[in-house]
């Protein structure tokens, strides 16, 4: 949510492609979780406010300085110590990806089931993270409702074609974007999922789904963003490249495998 957290998705140095470690830290209990982003949130908060004036002052002047009024330690505490209530939750790796109602950019109902027989990614967004915004492709048609996109960090949709070899949109895979909050941190509208998708251009295919659910609002799916799950066609579960102590590597070992994972027919 906040800028630091997604420099775990650094892309490796030039020449140095296979560089980057994937982090193995024991993860912490939820009570130091709560504490690490009141203080760092606290932080960010103060060095907005130093810069930019007081949040209160008038309309914030640029993104940035909007995501820091938007992202206030109370408002952060109280998405990480939200209770889960999906079944399962969160995803397991060597498990199927738990299923749940979710909706879709019109309000219809949709299921991950429905995506059954070609492999899946999916990503976990908010909409005021700066490294979603980065990845939906931020740098190239602007933020998202004049929030802040992430300068370091190129679209997904290029990195996907220069790991995996080939194009996103080509159909080959589904792609599903889950927006757990909208750009007010609240469970997003169809018609926050119709402006994200029509915003980053992503109906353009027909391989390409946004989607939410009140239910994917939790501590335990605030702790996967930004990130990304490879599904087999099965749907279970094989990568885990999300939050802030991702299991793989997005660039070295998720992508990398998605043309080996189409050959075997998995």
């Amino acid at each position: 949510m906040l800028h630091f957290p997604v420099k775990i998705f650094l892309v490796p140095q030039t020449g140095t492609q296979g560089s980057q470690t994937p982090f193995t830290q024991a993860e912490p209990d939820m009570s130091k979780n709560i504490l690490f982003a009141v203080v760092l949130t606290c932080i960010a908060g103060y060095l907005a406010v130093s810069k930019f004036g007081s949040p209160f002052a008038g309309e914030p002047k640029d993104g940035w300085e909007r995501k820091a009024a938007l992202e206030t330690p109370w408002r952060m505490a109280r998405l990480t110590s939200k209770s889960n209530t999906i079944a399962g939750w969160p995803p397991v790796i060597g498990k199927p990806f738990p299923q749940f109602e979710l909706f879709d950019h019109t309000g219809e109902p949709f299921t991950m089931a429905s995506l059954r027989g070609k492999p899946t990614i999916i990503e976990f967004i908010s909409m005021s993270c700066a490294g979603c915004q980065a990845f939906a492709g931020g740098n190239e048609f602007g933020p998202f409702r004049r929030l802040a996109s992430q300068p370091d960090l190129e679209s997904f949709e290029k990195y996907f074609r220069k790991y995996a070899g080939f194009d996103l949109d080509s159909g080959e895979v589904n792609f599903v974007v889950a927006v757990v909050y909208n750009d007010k941190l609240k469970t997003p509208t169809a018609q926050d999922l119709d402006d994200w998708r029509s915003h980053f251009h992503l109906d353009k295919s027909d391989n390409m789904f946004v989607v939410s659910s009140p239910k994917l609002a939790s501590g335990a799916t605030f702790k996967m963003i930004p990130g990304f799950m490879l599904l087999d066609q099965h749907h279970v579960i094989l990568f885990d490249s999300t939050g802030h102590q991702p299991t793989h590597n997005l660039f070295t070992e998720l992508l990398p495998e998605v043309p080996a994972l189409l050959r075997s027919g998995r």
